[in-house]
């Protein structure tokens, strides 16, 4: 399969050069990258990428906002804006067609996993929180988003191409991969047990090896002999 062509547009030279060595690390391909927003239009009306990254550029004329709706309109290429804390204000984007902002400094799980929902159109992960603070996601399911909050989690199980997230009262499948909604939630709350399984470490009532007990559910998953070693460093034992 061939890499995600990526276009970076940012101001700061060393800012562009740490992320292509980050985007490529992930297995992304950086294509071009220019240091304002008219540049990348420029580029764009003889060139093809999947998704354009740009900072906000909140102090040009022609600002990463109005670039992200004229990309939109004339291009249709999704655009997701990297915005530092001392720059954003809401009117800023009011209006924004960007799939997406988030909020610098860019965790790579959740920017990889941005990347790839926002281009397959999975609407997973539309908010702007930090991965730190982040208390929920939206998920595609039945014909509309719904929020989730993490802590309602209780195990997450694989078929295929889709994912079953569990909550208390609810089941909601989602077309996405197990990998990409790893990538997705807070590693220190969630953890792989199985290759077709994630389990809430809030909601594990009894472990016996190779079995995890979920409570209030009382499912039992299986504990795989590659996931152990991590999940194992994960559970504090007295």
């Amino acid at each position: 399969m061939a890499k995600l062509k990526i276009l970076i547009v940012e101001e700061a030279t060393y800012v562009e050069v740490a992320l292509q060595n980050r985007l490529s690390t992930m297995g992304f391909n950086v294509v071009k990258m220019v240091a304002t927003p008219k540049l990348a239009i420029d580029y764009l009306e003889n060139n093809k990428v999947d998704i354009v990254l740009m900072d906000l550029f909140s102090s040009e004329k022609y600002t990463a906002n109005d670039a992200t709706n004229d990309i939109n309109i004339r291009f249709a290429i999704p655009v997701i804006l990297l915005i530092g804390g001392n720059k954003f204000n809401n009117f800023q984007v009011k209006d924004s067609q960007a799939k997406l902002i988030m909020h610098k400094p860019l965790n790579d799980n959740e920017l990889a996993f941005n990347i790839k929902a926002t281009i397959n159109n999975l609407d997973t992960t539309l908010n702007t929180l930090e991965p730190s603070t982040k208390k929920y996601i939206f998920v595609k399911a039945d014909y509309r988003l719904n929020k989730i909050r993490l802590n309602d989690i209780y195990y997450i199980e694989a078929s295929k191409d889709y994912v079953s997230i569990y909550t208390h009262n609810n089941a909601f499948t989602v077309h996405v991969t197990m990998k990409d909604i790893e990538l997705a939630l807070p590693s220190h709350q969630f953890v792989r047990t199985h290759r077709s399984f994630i389990v809430n470490i809030d909601k594990i009532f009894s472990i016996k090896y190779p079995e995890v007990l979920i409570e209030d559910k009382m499912k039992i998953i299986q504990i795989g002999g590659l996931y152990r070693k991590k999940f194992m460093q994960l559970i504090k034992v007295i």
